[in-house]
């Protein structure tokens, strides 16, 4: 894996907010700022099309410092936010979408995104909390433990759920004009994230689908009728023969590499995926919690409170889930 923007890089190292960058002379990455988050930012992509008209993706958390550095941006080329043409989503996460209604609100323009995130999005908002609080006794998450996860669960509810005005599908061509931006869908981190291939200026925007320091969350759009950690794995499948492509993710930095790093995520999950199938090997009917209390954490089983408990106990049950669906055979072996 090769970064290619020396800028973003330093930036991922030190914990600060990197420049605004010109990727191509028509594409714009955009750090957008994150509070409580390291690195602190998240990237806004800009495409100025053959209309010079602009087509975001990802606008990014919504705050006033957000929305003032992407007014700027436009300014530099003497654009403004009526110059908008559209805003496509990768997913439904406040660092990714959490700006849309205030940019479609400012130029008229339309919120894309992939059909099943926008009907996941509307079932989560309603049902998500209840949904959550119910997996506890399923988990066999003891009773003086519970009150600690209610933090992470409202995180979760605040999520926002914008109002989308155009659904695409795998394999769906964005309306640019005088670019061929293809939709791929790739489930896994929610059950309806997309990347953006735009094979003419050889670019991948991929979300939170592979990113360049960390590996990403899986299961974090609410409940699914398929298992996130199968979704992930298969969409790896799909997103890796874009390897030509430089990679433009919504954290770290950009690079060249998406195949190795593919693979990396791949393992990331399928190591821990073995882990469970270790545990439940030794016999037994053991619960999520006692399985979570036996697999390797980097911070260690005892140091795991809130979110980061919550976010344990979600992903063992994912992985329990996985290894014991015919798909695990796959690619264990």
């Amino acid at each position: 894996m090769i970064p290619t923007s020396n800028e973003q890089l330093r930036a991922s190292e030190s914990g600060r907010l990197p420049k605004v960058e010109n990727v191509r002379d028509d594409l714009v990455a955009v750090p957008q700022g994150m509070p409580h988050s390291s690195p602190p930012y998240s990237f806004s992509y800009l495409l100025i099309d053959a209309d010079e008209r602009v087509h975001v993706i990802d606008p990014g958390w919504d705050t006033d410092e957000n929305w003032e550095r992407l007014i700027d941006t436009l300014s530099v080329r003497r654009l403004s936010p009526e110059a908008i043409a559209s805003i496509t989503v990768t997913h439904f996460h406040r660092d990714h979408v959490g700006m849309a209604e205030r940019v479609r609100n400012a130029s008229g323009a339309p919120i894309v995104a992939h059909r099943v995130e926008r009907s996941s999005g509307s079932a989560h908002a309603s049902t998500g909390a209840i949904e959550a609080r119910a997996q506890w006794d399923e988990w066999g998450v003891p009773e003086n433990r519970r009150a600690e996860l209610e933090p992470a669960v409202e995180e979760r509810m605040a999520v926002p759920a914008p109002t989308v005005d155009r659904e695409v599908d795998d394999g769906d061509r964005l309306d640019v004009a005088g670019a061929a931006l293809r939709v791929v869908w790739t489930p896994g981190h929610t059950r309806g994230h997309v990347c953006v291939v735009d094979p003419d200026r050889h670019v991948v925007l991929t979300g939170d689908h592979v990113l360049p320091t960390v590996f990403s969350g899986l299961g974090l759009g609410g409940s699914t009728p398929t298992n996130p950690v199968a979704d992930y794995v298969t969409s790896l499948d799909v997103i890796e023969r874009y390897d030509d492509c430089e990679v433009l993710p919504g954290h770290g930095y950009r690079f060249h590499g998406l195949a190795e790093r593919a693979a990396a995520c791949r393992e990331h999950q399928l190591r821990r995926s073995r882990e469970v199938a270790a545990v439940l090997a030794d016999g037994g009917e053991p619960s999520t919690w006692e399985i979570a209390s036996r697999l390797t954490w980097t911070a260690g089983w005892d140091a795991l409170h809130d979110f980061f408990l919550y976010s344990a106990l979600s992903q063992t049950a994912m992985h329990r889930e996985f290894v014991e669906s015919p798909e695990f055979a796959a690619y264990a072996g």
